[in-house]
């Protein structure tokens, strides 16, 4: 067996050990709106997952804000386990009925969004991966979300986080 071959039997051999992530079951209704949801203080905590069974802890805060035009500004502080805080920021707007297009700070070319009923798929690219996320709202109002991180065609890391919006003050 050549050593590619081997390291690809190795990887696909790992594989199972990234966890299923069991998103809530699609529906038509309620409808997903990322603007709206993500317009404030979010928060999100969560698992990450490498495809050797490596696992870490994830804490993001996030502030939202519209843009005036339909669409939203996420400036985010991910803190992951044993790796130093990072900030970032999402941009998406809408330019067709469920479709988005954004930009984030670590994605080379744009960020491409599609929602269907109460599920937004998310795809871009970033220097070393492809990456693929879906939320999906869960009834009483938070949202689950599952990324997975796509090198040389092998699933390597997979995300699983709950995302809660922080309750605004009475006026």
């Amino acid at each position: 067996m050549t050593r590619g071959a081997a390291a690809l039997a190795a990887a696909l051999t790992l594989g199972g050990c990234l966890p299923t992530v069991t998103l809530p079951a699609a529906s038509a209704d309620p409808r997903f709106d990322p603007v709206a949801f993500f317009a404030g203080e979010t928060e999100g905590s969560g698992t990450l997952t490498t495809l050797t069974g490596q696992r870490q802890a994830l804490q993001v805060a996030s502030v939202g804000r519209t843009d005036g035009v339909g669409g939203l500004v996420l400036d985010q502080r991910i803190a992951l386990v044993g790796e130093p805080v990072r900030m970032r920021r999402w941009t998406i707007r809408p330019v067709a009925p469920g479709r988005f297009t954004g930009t984030l700070t670590e994605a080379i070319g744009p960020v491409e969004g599609l929602v269907t009923g109460n599920r937004m798929t998310i795809r871009y690219r970033t220097k070393d991966y492809a990456v693929r996320q879906v939320l999906a709202l869960q009834p009483g109002g938070a949202v689950r979300n599952r990324l997975d991180i796509v090198k040389w065609g092998l699933n390597v890391a997979r995300l699983d986080e709950t995302i809660l919006r922080k309750e605004r003050p009475a006026r």
